[in-house]
Formats: structure tokens, sequence, C-alpha cells
């Protein structure tokens, strides 16, 4: 099921970047006063906010197993989301169509979104309760339509975020695991 939603993501990313420009213009040329805002403030959240929230909440929740994969999906988000912009160097929506609503930005390290990639990083960790799961997915996707929004993020943008972020969450459980199999190191007699 899961190589079904990968599919389906790699043909939305493929048809969006055939009209990344056109839904551009149309997000930016549509704005509202306090979805302007609402996107303004999610921009100023950091992915290591993101995560943090999600520690407090795995916390409260009891799911202290999930700490180690949520530490390796943040190294897994920092390290893959920051390569592949430096790599790719990507130009934003606003170099070529001026239509930004933030400064500050890297002009040309769009590809592909942080932002998505932390959110949709995050999406297996609420997998104990339906209601955090959905509340969560809603996020990830409003997180994601913002950046195109303000005019920071391409549609292609996000939607490879989205799908970087979903294979960090997945590869993160799996790596976990694999550490925790691994043979525990016996103690050096200096040591003891």
């Amino acid at each position: 099921m899961k190589k079904l939603y990968y599919l389906i993501g790699i043909i939305i990313f493929i048809i969006s970047l055939i009209f990344d420009r056109q839904v551009s213009i149309l997000f930016t040329s549509h704005r509202i006063g306090f979805l302007s805002t609402i996107s303004i403030f999610i921009n100023s959240v950091s992915g290591y906010i993101i995560f943090g929230v999600v520690l407090f909440i795995l916390l409260l929740a009891g799911q202290k197993k999930k700490l180690i994969p949520l530490i390796i999906a943040l190294g897994l988000y920092l390290g893959l989301a920051g390569l592949m912009k430096i790599i790719i160097a990507r130009p934003r929506p606003f170099v070529g169509l001026n239509n930004s609503l933030v400064d500050g930005l890297n002009p040309y390290k769009s590809f592909p979104s942080g932002h998505a990639t932390s959110v949709f990083s995050i999406i297996p960790f609420f997998d104990f309760s339906k209601i955090l799961y959905y509340i969560w997915v809603s996020v990830a996707v409003i997180v994601s339509l913002s950046r195109v929004y303000l005019g920071v993020h391409y549609m292609s943008d996000v939607v490879a975020g989205a799908l970087l972020g979903c294979f960090v969450g997945e590869l993160s459980f799996y790596l976990s695991g694999r550490f925790q199999n691994m043979p525990r190191i016996r103690k050096l007699a200096i040591f003891t």
C-alpha cells in the first residue's frame, strides 16, 4: 500500500513540475489578509520547533520508544533536505515572479521544501492516536500549501518535500530498529 502512495506522489510531483509557474501565480494572486498572517506565522516556525512540539506530545502520551526514531528523523530531515537544497540550488518562485510576502530567505534553496519535509516526516509518530494522526496530516497539508501561498516554494518543491518527509519518517523507524537489534558492545575491562 505504501508503494502505491509513493507512486501517486511521484505522479503528482511530475504533474506539478509541468504547472509550477501557473500554480504559483494562482496562489499568490489571490491572497487574503488572515491567510497571509497565518502563512507568515508558519514561515517563522522552524523545523526545530516542530520536532520540539512533537517531542513534548510524545512524552505526554507516554510514547518513549519513539524518542530515538524522532532524533534520527530530525537528523535525516536536516541532512537530506539541506544537502538537496545545496546540490539542486533551485531558484525560489519570487526570484522570477517577484511575488513573495517574506524577506530574508536564500533565493536559491527552494527544492525541496524543508517545512514540508519536516511536518511529513512526523506523521508516522502519531500512529498511536487516530485523532492526532489526522490532525497532523491536516497540519502537514496546511503548512505545505502555505509555502506556495507565500511565494517561497513551487508546488513541486512541497510535493517533493512531502515525499522526502514520508521517506524520512519511515526510515527513522527502520534505522532505530536496526540499531536496537545490534549486538551490545561489552564494557572494556578498563572502564569497570
